[in-house]
């Protein structure tokens, strides 16, 4: 079920970046990156402050995590934060970026010569790679959270399963940035 979702969401994606063009799409994937490094850079500080205001659900003796053995889960609420802090950072850029494309509106028209036929492809490809980046945080975020019916989840969906665990780039580099940098 969950692979069926993922791959509904992923052909919207691919879908919506074709209808864009690559002129267009160029524009979201460059508000996407401008965000992210902004995210990067500031996302410690403000995990910091939401701490008290964003609810987390505490690691008990019981709670079984697959991904992350007792000693770490003790301290996964701040691992937590950062990735709700990174991700709140994230969508208000996305959001000024939704604004600046809805400006350069024009740009859909635009098709790309270089590219000839394949514009609309290359869009949507571009398209699908963000879509599998948020994606893989809401699945990142998910694996922190202590509930046994989400870590079920994990057992029991290849997808999901292959997403946070086995992401090219993506399961290495986030882990690092959530777990290694804010934990240790």
């Amino acid at each position: 079920m969950i692979g069926l979702f993922v791959l509904v969401l992923l052909l919207a994606a691919f879908y919506g970046g074709a209808r864009r063009g690559t002129s267009l799409q160029l524009v979201s994937v460059l508000g996407y990156l401008i965000s992210f490094f902004f995210a990067v850079a500031n996302y410690q500080e403000i995990a910091k402050k939401i701490e008290l205001y964003v609810p987390y659900m505490s690691v008990t003796a019981d709670s079984k995590l697959k991904y992350y053995d007792m000693e770490l889960a003790l301290d996964l609420d701040k691992a937590y934060y950062a990735a709700i802090a990174f991700v709140m950072v994230l969508f208000a850029g996305w959001l000024i970026t939704k604004l600046v494309v809805i400006f350069a509106d024009s740009l859909r028209y635009k098709r790309l010569s270089f590219l000839g036929g394949y514009d609309w492809a290359v869009a949507g490809v571009l398209n699908v790679i963000l879509m599998y980046i948020n994606l893989y945080m809401f699945f990142m975020i998910l694996s922190m959270i202590p509930f046994a019916t989400i870590q079920n989840l994990f057992e029991t969906s290849g997808t999901a399963n292959f997403i946070v665990d086995r992401s090219p780039i993506l399961s290495d580099y986030f882990y690092r940035l959530w777990i290694t940098d804010v934990i240790g």
